[in-house]
């Protein structure tokens, strides 16, 4: 083989890499999923506090024509999302969509969320919470959704698998008036440690914190059109992107994560030195307060030294340990004087020498005045 043919064989075998790069890679900015500090209930509404503590994501959605990927229109959304070991919760808000009536041919219209539960960038039987096809001879295997249907108010794939009932969905809408235009609101819980192994997500807190892929797609097939967020750069059909999905934002599940707060002898920390649970992200102030007789030397996190700033912010991101230290000041001897500056050891030892120095000259002084 000449080189010309060589260079030209390798130079296709990297642009098959890094097509394969592109399909398979995670889409944007990673969602920390928060700790639910609030159970939300499940009835479709946003209702005051109940999801403050949730990772919010504001998003937009091209909506695209099934058949050709023309562009029809694009909606905003918000996708909130939280945990606790036991469930994921998720609600997904819709704006300014027009309401479409109930019916046989139009109840498949709604919110699906996807999940790549082992994150291996295809969707498989079992996963996604549910684990059957959702029609014969579709390609992927979800049906986590919060369909307009109001008579399905359970997991409809787990049950037709002969699954257990263990998660909840509801939805509004804010004008739900025949092709009236309003805002849509899909809230779902998802278990995470479910009762149906194999199909639910059979999360436990040791594998947390674990990242999965997520997608969401809204779909209107009585307009013939689709969208998905996030969306994949490669293609324009979104509808592909659904049923034959390789790429998905990364959702991380986050647990609880513990500061222990410790000191040496000498002084105490606000808070008191514990450990302490706190949501992912929390930056959590610690203030060290020194004994009489004591002075605050430096912090230490993770055994490693971090300085002297008092407070210190410590923002929990996985499990931490903070550590303050405290130095006895050095007690005056007998029949002499001892001299110590209340300020870090980088500055005491010149304060020092220089009150020395400062004695020695006045002495001076006065030795030569009584010597004339």
């Amino acid at each position: 083989m000449n080189k010309r043919a060589i260079v030209l064989v390798v130079s296709f075998a990297a642009i098959l890499l890094s097509m394969s790069a592109v399909t398979h890679a995670d889409l944007g900015t990673p969602i920390n999923s928060h700790w639910a500090t609030t159970v939300p209930t499940i009835n479709g509404v946003l209702a005051p506090g109940e999801w403050t503590d949730a990772a919010v994501r504001d998003f937009t959605m091209e909506m695209r024509a099934r058949f050709g990927g023309a562009l029809v229109k694009t909606l905003n959304g918000t996708f909130y999302v939280k945990n606790d070991y036991n469930n994921l919760y998720c609600l997904v808000q819709i704006y300014n969509d027009d309401y479409e009536a109930i019916d046989a041919l139009t109840r498949f219209n709604g919110l699906f969320l996807l999940f790549d539960n082992n994150h291996n960038h295809a969707l498989e039987y079992g996963e996604n919470g549910e684990g059957v096809q959702t029609w014969p001879g579709a390609t992927f295997y979800t049906r986590n959704d919060a369909y307009y249907e109001g008579n399905f108010s359970y997991w409809d794939a787990d049950l037709l698998a002969g699954k257990t009932n263990d998660g909840q969905m509801n939805f509004t809408h804010t004008n739900p008036v025949q092709g009236a235009i309003g805002n849509w609101t899909f809230e779902t819980r998802i278990p995470l440690v479910g009762s149906d192994l194999g199909y639910d997500f059979n999360i436990n807190m040791a594998s947390l914190p674990k990242t999965i892929g997520y997608k969401i797609w809204f779909q209107e097939p009585g307009k013939g059109i689709d969208g998905v967020y996030p969306d994949e750069p490669t293609t324009t059909q979104n509808i592909d992107e659904t049923l034959n999905a390789t790429t998905y934002g990364n959702l991380i599940i986050h647990p609880l994560y513990y500061l222990t707060i410790q000191t040496t002898s000498g002084g105490t920390t606000v808070p008191p030195p514990s450990t302490y649970p706190y949501p992912y992200g929390t930056v959590v102030p610690v203030q060290a307060i020194q004994d009489p007789g004591y002075i605050f030397d430096h912090w230490e996190l993770d055994m490693v030294p971090v300085g002297s700033t008092n407070p210190y912010s410590v923002t929990m991101d996985q499990n931490h340990t903070i550590k303050a230290f405290f130095t006895q000041i050095p007690s005056a001897p007998v029949g002499g004087l001892s001299f110590y500056s209340l300020t870090p050891k980088s500055s005491a030892v010149p304060v020092a020498y220089g009150v020395l120095f400062g004695l020695a000259t006045v002495t001076i002084v006065v030795w030569r005045r009584r010597r004339k």
